[in-house]
């Protein structure tokens, strides 16, 4: 296993995280404005990115458990990987504070979204009983003249 693929395995695991927390951060623009049929539509292209971070992580995971130990590493590369490792982990740390973002404001659009409903069924209610009780006028014409 040579350290390169490693170095590369790294940074491509960097590149489809900052993909990640773009639709992320769109996905929050389209809760601003409530618009779930887009939030929908990021959602799937978030967990197909998220199947490819999967696979990544398990091969680097993988990959690193082997080198750990190898002498013939140099420090600068283990140091390097950490860099980048580390780095990794500060945006995934954001991804999460995004999707929190995201979480709360879908928990306010539903509160919302539940109190129109029940506003709306208390007003069929309403026309409702207005109508079971409703007995039209009587024409006042007299024909007869």
């Amino acid at each position: 296993m040579k350290s390169t693929q490693i170095l590369n395995g790294l940074e491509r695991e960097k590149e489809l995280l900052e993909d990640f927390i773009c639709l992320s951060e769109e996905q929050l623009l389209l809760l601003a404005d409530e618009d779930l049929d887009g939030f929908d539509k990021l959602l799937q292209r978030r967990l197909d990115l998220m199947t490819d971070l999967m696979t990544i992580e398990a091969t680097l995971a993988n990959w690193i458990s082997q080198i750990r130990n190898d002498p013939s590493v140099s420090p600068q590369t283990m140091t390097q990987m950490r860099v980048i490792n580390e780095e990794i982990v500060r945006m995934a740390n954001h991804v999460v504070q995004i999707d929190e973002h995201a979480h709360a404001r879908l928990d306010t659009i539903k509160q919302k979204s539940g109190a129109e409903l029940r506003s709306i069924e208390r007003g069929r209610r309403a026309l409702r009983q207005y109508a079971s009780t409703y007995t039209p006028p009587k024409p006042d014409l007299d024909v007869t003249g």
